[in-house]
């Protein structure tokens, strides 16, 4: 099978490299399950230069492609790696490798993304009234620049058969042991993920993310109220509370908060607690007892729901995840 990754001077090195070692290395591990009868490729890698150059300064890294994207040579799986910079002013500086993802996709080539990459995918079209994700902390952007994506960024993988998208930097170990499976059969991405220490069970993002507090909007006081609400995080807020503070109606409160950062006030409120809970979980000092009171939370089994709504883990499962056990 034909891989081809298009490369661009704004790549992720360990993106582009990564990929294709996972996939090469495929091969290698699927003569290893079964030596007695050596498999035709499983992958054949190429990096393609989008640039004008094969040999690109790729983020510091002097990278040094097979071939160029240009002429044209249909591939089996197209993957777009991430990229790194203001992704609309990318995908406006890269017409050419947008029209080459679709001409690929018109030709029979399945469509692949992992992190940003996805930004190049969605400006084909190809994405419109169709499920994606992206890295989470790009969603934003991305469901402003495509707002006809169903953008689900909670999650690592999303199939639509013939178009996978993945999500943040280094989850393209999991989307390239995905493709492994896709293609190759469950044996051999088993085989591929534990020798690439790849955690097939991760399905979602939410335990990385980190809340963004949405203040680029120009309404005075909801920024005050977003201020207020950062600032006693630790204590037991309402809605009530914070719109007399800044001496709205709750209801005229609620529209504005809505309004200017696509979030209900509660929400808002409750999302910022959670991440003073992450911060003091991280640290590691204190108990989860502890911890709940001080995020303003005297129930703790609610605070433990709370927690894995938003992140998809309990607060000790959380601890542990940014917790090194050596020795």
């Amino acid at each position: 099978m034909k891989v081809i990754v298009p490369v661009i001077s704004a790549n992720v090195p360990t993106s582009v490299l990564g990929i294709m070692d996972i996939l090469n290395y495929s091969q290698a591990f699927s003569n290893q399950l079964s030596p007695q009868k050596k498999k035709k490729n499983t992958f054949e890698v190429i990096l393609a230069s989008a640039e004008k150059s094969k040999t690109i300064n790729c983020n510091g890294y002097q990278l040094v492609c097979h071939a160029s994207l240009l002429p044209f040579e249909k591939a089996d799986l197209v993957v777009v790696p991430a990229a790194v910079g203001n992704m609309a002013e990318l995908v406006q500086k890269y017409p050419t490798l947008v029209q080459w993802i679709l001409q690929q996709q018109k030709k029979g080539a399945a469509i692949c993304s992992t992190c940003t990459g996805a930004f190049f995918v969605a400006a084909t079209g190809l994405l419109d009234g169709k499920e994606a994700t992206t890295s989470w902390f790009a969603s934003d952007y991305f469901r402003m620049m495509f707002p006809k994506v169903k953008l689900l960024d909670e999650k690592i993988i999303v199939d639509n058969g013939k178009i996978v998208t993945g999500g943040a930097t280094l989850s393209f170990m999991n989307l390239c042991i995905y493709l492994v499976e896709k293609y190759y059969g469950k044996e051999l991405g088993n085989y591929c993920a534990k020798m690439f220490l790849v955690d097939k069970g991760k399905i979602s993002q939410n335990s990385y993310s980190i809340f963004s507090v949405q203040k680029s909007h120009q309404d005075t006081e909801i920024l005050k109220a977003q201020d207020f609400i950062e600032a006693h995080a630790q204590e037991k807020l309402t809605v009530g509370t914070i719109s007399d503070e800044v001496l709205m109606s709750e209801r005229t409160f609620i529209r504005r908060f809505k309004a200017a950062t696509g979030n209900l006030p509660s929400e808002y409120i409750q999302r910022v607690k959670v991440e003073h809970a992450k911060k003091l979980l991280e640290e590691g000092q204190e108990n989860i007892k502890e911890i709940s009171y001080k995020s303003g939370y005297e129930d703790l089994n609610y605070f433990r729901d709370i927690f894995k709504r938003y992140t998809g883990l309990t607060p000790m499962e959380y601890k542990k995840m940014y917790s090194f056990s050596v020795g």
